[in-house]
């Protein structure tokens, strides 16, 4: 890929990506690229979309193709991470409503939020020292891509990042059983839909785990850590169109999460 190219599809990827319309795939005119290549390209738009000011400050972090089957399928061997921003990050209460711009999908998620900045890498006696609370959350996610995604393509075009929800109820992860949490959501419109069931440990292999994966992985890409970010540790059950409707999810003794889809 030529400087002109890589300078053409930032600035493609970035109107597009503030305008709601599908990014062209970086593979389409560079489909040799590499992991490495592609969170290089990551970063310069996570620069750029920081610069422009739309989509206000980062939020947080996000990993993402934490099951298995999912990086088989993509060509890899660990997930992958993205940027959150400050744009479709909500706070639920019952009157939550989100619009969104693109399609989305829903993902059951726990959220951490950290309580001081992260400069080094951490490990299992000492992550959950650097956790104010965690929280259950809904992922927005939106591929936002014109054709079929490779992992660099999901990579370059910042791992289908676009919003959030999170829960209302907290708890710091030393207080609670963390990956004992039974986590669901159900559509609850006229006729109710359960949509999924599934344990907070299943993302990876448990919750603190994924969260030292994912810490570790955000510092090794050049980003930073800062109090205040919301760390959301991956796809807990399966992930689901979303579809206009009102949806409950329910994290255990993080409590439920109540919100619209408009």
């Amino acid at each position: 890929m030529t400087d002109s190219e890589h300078n053409a599809w930032l600035e493609a990827a970035l109107a597009n990506t503030l305008a709601g319309e599908p990014v062209e795939n970086i593979t389409t005119s560079s489909n040799e690229i590499g992991i490495h290549d592609a969170y290089a390209l990551q970063r310069e738009l996570v620069g750029r979309l920081e610069s422009h000011g739309g989509w206000g400050e980062v939020y947080g972090y996000k990993a993402a193709l934490t099951a298995e089957p999912a990086q088989q399928a993509m060509g890899i061997s660990e997930p992958i991470i993205g940027v959150l921003f400050e744009h479709a990050a909500y706070q639920a209460d019952s009157a939550t409503a989100v619009a969104t711009d693109r399609p989305v999908l829903l993902e059951t998620e726990v959220g951490f939020t950290l309580r001081k900045e992260i400069t080094a890498p951490v490990a299992e006696d000492d992550v959950f020292d650097a956790i104010a609370c965690c929280c259950g959350m809904i992922e927005l996610a939106s591929p936002n891509l014109q054709q079929r995604p490779t992992s660099a393509d999901l990579i370059a075009n910042n791992a289908a990042s676009y919003g959030c929800i999170a829960g209302a109820s907290t708890a710091h992860p030393l207080d609670i059983d963390v990956d004992a949490l039974p986590v669901s959501l159900t559509r609850i419109d006229a006729e109710q839909q359960a949509l999924h069931t599934a344990m907070a440990g299943s993302v990876m292999a448990g919750q603190r785990d994924a969260l030292i994966w994912l810490i570790n992985r955000t510092l090794a890409q050049g980003y930073e850590l800062r109090p205040g970010h919301m760390l959301m540790t991956g796809s807990i059950g399966s992930m689901h169109p979303g579809k206009v409707g009102r949806y409950r999810a329910e994290f255990g003794a993080l409590g439920d999460l109540t919100f619209a889809l408009d």
